[in-house]
């Protein structure tokens, strides 16, 4: 009996200290997605677009950043619902579904002052938010390149489905933890 009351004084302790912690509360668990590095030509379009394909709500933030110099050059945050949660769908909307996309164009990465010896390279991250003790969020991005085309139309150059960029032990939970 006593040991069982030191027990439940002890758990409440550890919960008060918890709560006592101020950072505590903004600790999140994060997998990344990301796109090999890419060179940025005049001309091109990026679309990085993701899809929630959890059964919880996805918290996402997509983002291009410069590999040369570490800028992020767009974000955006997204929360995704799962697949089943958008409601009744008729062909060509998404009820209650946001953009699930971020654009930009070569305009924003390249200066005058590049050079076409050393272009820019980007790459595309997708990172994947969520609380200590939420549940499991599953998404999946894409970075699609584009340009216009002979007759002005966009032209698809390339599809690049992104990759787990997160280290992860053997049962896909992430190693890393940011505040």
């Amino acid at each position: 009996m006593k040991c069982l009351l030191v027990r439940r004084m002890l758990c409440v302790i550890a919960v008060f200290a918890m709560a006592a912690i101020p950072s505590w509360a903004r600790v999140a668990v994060v997998f990344r997605l990301a796109s090999p590095p890419m060179p940025v030509e005049p001309g091109q379009s990026f679309s990085l677009c993701a899809a929630n394909v959890g059964r919880a709500s996805a918290a996402l933030t997509l983002q291009f950043i410069n590999v040369r110099t570490g800028a992020i050059v767009a974000s955006r945050e997204v929360i995704l619902p799962p697949p089943w949660a958008s409601g009744p769908q008729t062909q060509g909307s998404a009820a209650g579904m946001p953009d699930p996309c971020l654009r930009t164009t070569a305009d924003a990465w390249i200066s005058p002052a590049s050079t076409l010896a050393d272009p820019p390279l980007l790459v595309a991250l997708v990172v994947i938010r969520k609380g200590l003790f939420s549940q499991a969020s599953a998404a999946t991005a894409s970075l699609q390149v584009t340009a216009a085309g002979p007759n002005g139309q966009p032209q698809l150059l390339a599809s690049i489905p992104l990759q787990m960029a997160t280290l992860t032990n053997g049962r896909n939970t992430p190693i890393e933890r940011v505040q």
